[in-house]
């Protein structure tokens, strides 16, 4: 049952069915920094990565684990709902560094009991042992998910964007994380140069194969500061993508897509004033209603040119 009326299995009506309550996500800064920022692969960072690590909607002046539940809670939360929250780190690479500190600030992210679950965002080449360990622990603990950067299975493209690791590795990590049952959510870009709809498509096609619990879709969108706008600005590239046509894609990937993967996102969540192009970007709202009326007009549903292997 979709509560929400769409024709894809989105997230907000998964965890209403699941939890029999509104579920909210609370973005959480953990402090982390990431290999390809810190020098130990590259000081640059991913290409389109911005100088928050994504994490745009965190509060990290705030340090403190608890006080960011607190600031999110109450910015995010509405009295007259029956509410649970997510922990969500968002930004940089949180399971990257001493795991000690992982688990202090995990253990602390899920003990309100009003923290329902934890979303840790990462990297697959992130996972060493200890780390497999510590994931195994607090997903017997609470509703976890793990949610990877994949952005494509191009290996021209990750090395176009400077993401520091090959698909080969990127799928060593998705199987450690299969071995132990956590789900983990796939994080995709459409857009990148020199992509198109063949790419988009292998995405999905990995995707299923490897049997993630969720996937993240959202369109290239190019910040103010970051080097793909330079990149951009230097080789004379015009950002030509509209948004009928990436909202077009989007449900040629969903309807390849398996209808049991849980859509956590369709578009890009950036700040307003942030981003540089394309303008149409900046209206979440009208990219899903665009999506919502193609997949209606043309009576389509996730998954329904999805052909089980």
């Amino acid at each position: 049952m979709q509560i929400n009326n769409k024709r894809y299995n989105d997230l907000d009506s998964y965890y209403k069915r699941k939890f029999n309550k509104k579920i909210i996500k609370l973005p959480i800064d953990g402090g982390f920094t990431c290999p390809n920022r810190d020098g130990t692969l590259s000081s640059l960072g991913c290409i389109y990565c911005s100088d928050s690590g994504s994490g745009e909607w965190t509060k990290g002046d705030l340090l403190d684990i608890k006080a960011q539940i607190a600031y999110q809670k109450k910015k995010l939360s509405k009295k007259s709902r029956d509410e649970a929250y997510i922990a969500y780190f968002q930004n940089f690479t949180n399971t990257y560094g001493d795991v000690r500190k992982m688990r202090e600030i995990f253990f602390k992210a899920i003990d309100d009991d009003d923290i329902v679950g934890l979303s840790i965002a990462t990297r697959a080449d992130c996972l060493d042992d200890d780390v497999i360990s510590l994931l195994v622990e607090l997903n017997e603990l609470t509703d976890l998910n793990v949610e990877l950067g994949m952005q494509s299975v191009n290996d021209k493209t990750l090395k176009f964007i400077n993401r520091g690791y090959g698909h080969q590795s990127f799928d060593n990590g998705v199987q450690k994380l299969n071995q132990w049952g956590i789900d983990i959510i796939a994080h995709v870009i459409v857009g990148l140069p020199n992509e198109n709809i063949k790419d988009y498509l292998n995405d999905i096609e990995y995707i299923n194969y490897r049997g993630f619990w969720g996937i993240k879709i959202h369109n290239l969108y190019i910040e103010k500061n970051t080097y793909l706008k330079k990149y951009y600005e230097d080789n004379n590239i015009s950002y030509d993508m509209t948004k009928d046509e990436y909202a077009n894609i989007v449900v040629k990937m969903l309807r390849h897509l398996n209808p049991k993967i849980v859509i956590n996102r369709l578009t890009g969540d950036g700040i307003r004033e942030n981003i540089a192009y394309p303008t149409w970007s900046k209206n979440k709202g009208a990219v899903l209603s665009t999506i919502d009326k193609i997949m209606k007009e043309g009576n389509f549903s996730q998954g329904d040119l999805w052909k089980e292997n």
